[in-house]
């Protein structure tokens, strides 16, 4: 599919993980994309994966939390791509897990920095030219854990948060501008998470175990192709929404109880 041929599209944070299968989708569906990124080896790596797929796309070195990098970030994407109509949000600091009254400054600002501040910034610098597209799309991140109090996630789950209450009333506020603002909640299998299980930070598993599908997604197959058809005019009529894409995790509950005597057995 094409949908998004002769596009422009800027991805925060779309080196690696969620960002790079999001910013290849988008390259592939025929976007033009810019990835923002402090990661220059990775950055480059997925830039290369592109246009190796006959892609087009250019790294743009970005550190998220400073204001100057973001407008700079939007401009060079601006004249890459000739424009700008498509906005991926996904950088964010995560802060390893601590129990809320050992939460330090410094991973409470990280985590505001470089998840609702920069997310906010990018969406201001870029709104003249989503709105001068005339089919501006806005995709930002947002979590399970900031709808459902995840213990020992405070920095992150309200950053997420904050992501989510920003996107919906920029979806209100832009609307008449022909811009379409959503947010997506996955929860997916990505290289990070796939390192550290086994260890004491593995909350991929226990996650896992809770998720009526019983895992997470793909990134490739199963989460950018939602942040494509986000993208496309095939949502010209979605805005405003959190797109689950966690495999009913944040809407459904699976517990497994064992075996339970009930009224079907024998």
């Amino acid at each position: 599919m094409r949908r998004l041929e002769g596009r422009s599209a800027l991805v925060s944070g779309g080196a690696q993980g969620l960002g790079r299968a999001i910013s290849r989708r988008l390259a592939a569906e025929g976007a033009t994309v810019s990835i923002a990124d402090l990661n220059a080896e990775r950055a480059e790596e997925t830039v290369a994966q592109i246009e190796a797929d006959g892609g087009r796309a250019a790294f743009i070195p970005t550190n998220v939390a400073k204001d100057e990098m973001v407008v700079e970030a939007v401009a060079q994407a601006v004249a890459f791509g000739d424009g700008l109509g498509i906005l991926v949000n996904t950088a964010q600091f995560f802060a390893m897990p601590k129990a809320l009254e050992l939460v330090s400054i410094r991973d409470w600002e990280l985590s505001e920095a470089t998840g609702p501040r920069a997310s906010f910034r990018f969406m201001q610098v870029a709104f003249p030219h989503l709105r001068d597209s005339g089919h501006g799309s806005v995709i930002n991140f947002t979590s399970g854990s900031a709808i459902n109090g995840i213990a020992f996630t405070a920095p992150y789950s309200a950053a997420k948060g904050a992501i989510l209450a920003l996107s919906r009333v920029a979806a209100t506020e832009w609307a008449p501008h022909h811009i379409r603002v959503n947010a997506m909640c996955p929860f997916a299998l990505t290289d990070v998470q796939a390192s550290m299980i086994g260890t004491e930070w593995d909350n991929y598993t226990r996650t896992a175990a809770m998720t009526p599908m019983g895992r997470g997604a793909d990134p490739d197959a199963e989460i950018a192709p939602v942040a494509a058809f986000l993208a496309s005019d095939d949502a010209a009529f979605v805005t405003g929404t959190v797109m689950h894409a966690d495999g009913g995790l944040s809407e459904l509950s699976s517990v497994d109880y064992g075996p339970s005597p009930g009224v079907f057995d024998a």
